[in-house]
């Protein structure tokens, strides 16, 4: 998942970040604010983009909780957002890692469409995250939105619950029910 990244310049030192999660009030702090090492990024069309999953790196969390600081390291930081349909929300059931690793959530909360979206940030060794997630709403809202691109798909399609494996190379499985897999 490619995400834009903001520049900017403090003491003529150029700075890099990605905002995540907005509150009811438009304009309002996010809740997250990911500073990114120049190294981690690419230039498109004179615009700054990080990609995610971000491989070898580490994160620095500051005393406020919201900023968080990437610099290299020898984990991965994994990235993933959940879409409810038109009127409902998003929810991050479960996560299952078999290495240690630490969590930060996030909600975005959107007044026309009445929904709220979970995202979770996750730092961790492992090369892979799976993760066990649900969603209400009207679905056919959500098709609406991503027809005319105002939403990112992460590849899924539109179910109302499923699981997901993130690869520290940027793959991405959902199945509706792992459990299938079980007997196959």
């Amino acid at each position: 998942m490619k995400k834009q990244v903001v520049e900017t310049v403090f003491d003529g030192k150029q700075l890099f970040y990605v905002d995540f999660g907005d509150n009811f009030v438009r304009g309002s702090d996010p809740q997250l604010r990911l500073w990114i090492d120049k190294s981690f990024l690419t230039k498109e069309n004179n615009k700054w983009f990080v990609e995610f999953p971000i491989r070898n790196c580490d994160v620095i969390e500051m005393e406020n909780k919201k900023d968080l600081i990437i610099k290299h390291g020898d984990s991965n930081l994994f990235y993933f957002y959940i879409v409810p349909g038109g009127k409902g929300k998003s929810v991050i059931d479960s996560i299952d890692i078999d290495q240690s690793y630490k969590v930060f959530m996030f909600t975005d909360d959107d007044i026309d469409r009445m929904t709220t979206s979970k995202g979770i940030i996750i730092l961790t060794k492992a090369n892979r995250v799976k993760l066990k997630w649900h969603r209400d709403g009207d679905f056919y809202d959500l098709k609406y939105w991503l027809k005319n691109g105002s939403i990112d798909s992460l590849g899924y399609n539109l179910l109302p619950e499923g699981i997901t494996l993130l690869y520290s190379d940027g793959k991405i499985e959902t199945i509706p029910n792992d459990k299938v897999v079980e007997y196959l």
